[in-house]
């Protein structure tokens, strides 16, 4: 019975765990339940209800709107169980793109961003508008990782029915690939959730219009772009030295002097 070379398999093991992990990030809030807490971060709102002198006007936003890459979510805040505190209540998720960008002037009525109710600060569209580019590039990113590392997969797949010579070096590079997509990708979803989100909150500061980041969703990403980067690294040493040094030495023939 022939032994399983765990070093040989680490890279592709690796693969597939962040190819998992990545799909995750990249479908999560897709639907209703799909790992509806996985967002890169979540703008909430003023609460619902305003009172004035004569009469409690109810606004159509809805209290959280939490952002994905793909799409955004939106529901209510409610406590279900006073001893877990605020729960957030998923009601409806947009439809998925792979070019989305969060517009609140469109996820919210007109009435609420330009309604007297609802002192909407409109820097913070502005702010959206800003990095509209930005998060579509860190979609595109996360697509590229995903294509890498499954054709890393795929490479291996097709190794074990057919030997080909070049397989290591094939996985090695689609390796890098995905290592650095996932990872430029991550540092830019790391931005959004750090700097963006407290440029929200400064500017929202005045109408209690706040965000705050995903740290789920971060744990996620960095966890496949680490997965990948020790991938890449066993990868190379399997390619580079291990393969070097399992070529045999030449033969030196001796001359016998009769």
């Amino acid at each position: 019975m022939a032994m399983i070379d765990l070093k040989g398999l680490f890279p592709t093991v690796t693969a597939f765990i962040a190819f998992i992990i990545t799909i995750l990030c990249l479908f999560a809030g897709t639907q209703k339940n799909f790992i509806s807490g996985a967002d890169l971060l979540t703008l909430y709102t003023p609460s619902s209800q305003t009172k004035t002198q004569t009469t409690t006007q109810t606004n159509v936003a809805h209290d959280f709107y939490s952002i994905h890459i793909m799409s955004y979510c939106q529901g209510e805040l409610g406590t279900t169980d006073p001893s877990a505190g605020v729960t957030r209540n998923v009601t409806t998720c947009s439809s998925r793109t792979i070019l989305f960008a969060f517009d609140p002037t469109q996820a919210w009525p007109k009435e609420v961003t330009h309604g007297a109710e609802l002192d909407w600060p409109r820097v913070i569209a502005d702010d959206f508008h800003a990095f509209r580019m930005t998060s579509r590039a860190m979609a595109v990113l996360y697509c590229m990782g995903v294509g890498a590392i499954g054709a890393v997969l795929i490479g291996r797949v097709f190794e074990t029915f057919m030997p080909w010579g070049g397989q290591g070096l094939f996985e090695f590079w689609f390796l890098i690939l995905g290592s650095f997509s996932i990872s430029v990708a991550s540092v830019i979803a790391t931005v959004i959730a750090f700097d963006f989100v407290s440029l929200i909150n400064a500017h929202g500061e005045g109408s209690n219009v706040s965000a705050h980041y995903g740290d789920k969703f971060l744990g996620m990403t960095w966890a496949s772009a680490g997965l990948l980067l020790a991938g890449s690294v066993a990868s190379f040493v399997n390619v580079f030295i291990r393969a070097a040094r399992a070529v045999p030495a030449p033969a030196v023939e001796k001359d016998i002097e009769g």
